[in-house]
């Protein structure tokens, strides 16, 4: 196989043209690596054969997307962090707020949005809230559409809400009408798509990690923008937020960060 760095240079090029995904956002080696394991793994001789074969198969495009934008998701993820979402920060947006208004971004197949659905009915049962899921990734928003999961997403999920949310069918779980009407999904390109305002909760978690640092100030600044002056944005247990000040925003825990 063989794979130059300028060969590299011009399939991104292409690559935005074909999927719109500008891998200039992105951690290069790290990028690159993951795409050379790829061109591996189906055959492809080089970057230009491969990009020929995304430009005539939209299946491949399918799972070319899916694979690059690393859809990991999995109910009440990161235990610590949810624990203190469940007891501590929800509880007090929805004392302060009364309805509130949610963003997962980069919801991938769905768990972290409906997480947090699950637990808004058990703070504050029957109270209508906005939440909103999105991914680049049309393959996952169908999935999280259609909200049948398999048994290790749920491993972190306390029992009470996966006693009372799913349906075990076969050996998927299939989650609940009335959690899934909660929620709306979207298709955005977070890089390049304007960010709707008004959130009192964004969640972007482990998405931050694959961006170069100058694309995570950028990001940081625009999810601020999109809360309202307290409302809370919260990352991944992987990631730090460099200079969270210079967006209007401070570290209150672990993973946390609040808009002044």
């Amino acid at each position: 196989m063989s794979l130059s760095l300028m060969d590299y240079e011009v399939f991104k090029r292409k690559l935005k043209d074909t999927i719109g995904l500008d891998l200039n956002h992105y951690k290069q080696q790290q990028m690159q690596r993951r795409i050379n394991q790829w061109l591996d793994r189906v055959g492809a001789a080089n970057y230009g054969e491969y990009i020929k074969t995304l430009q005539s198969d939209s299946e491949e495009r399918g799972r070319f997307t899916e694979y690059l934008t690393i859809n990991t998701s999995q109910f009440y993820r990161d235990v610590t962090v949810f624990k203190e979402i469940e007891t501590k920060v929800l509880p007090d947006l929805v004392k302060r707020y009364h309805r509130l208004k949610v963003w997962s971004a980069g919801c991938s197949t769905g768990p972290e949005i409906y997480t947090i659905a699950m637990l808004l009915e058990e703070i504050s049962p029957g109270r209508r809230h906005t939440l909103l899921g999105t991914d680049f990734d049309v393959g996952a928003l169908a999935k999280a559409k259609e909200a049948v999961y398999t048994e290790n997403l749920l491993n972190s999920l306390p029992a009470k809400y996966k006693d009372k949310h799913f349906t075990k069918e076969g050996q998927l779980w299939k989650l609940s009408d009335n959690i899934k009407r909660l929620v709306r999904f979207e298709r955005q390109n977070l890089l390049e798509d304007p960010f709707d305002r008004g959130f009192h909760l964004i969640l972007c978690r482990n998405v931050f990690i694959y961006f170069t640092p100058e694309t995570q100030m950028f990001l940081t600044k625009k999810f601020s923008e999109s809360l309202i002056p307290g409302g809370i944005f919260i990352v991944g247990s992987a990631e730090n937020l460099m200079e969270p000040e210079v967006a209007n925003l401070k570290r209150v825990s672990y993973c946390i960060y609040q808009r002044e």
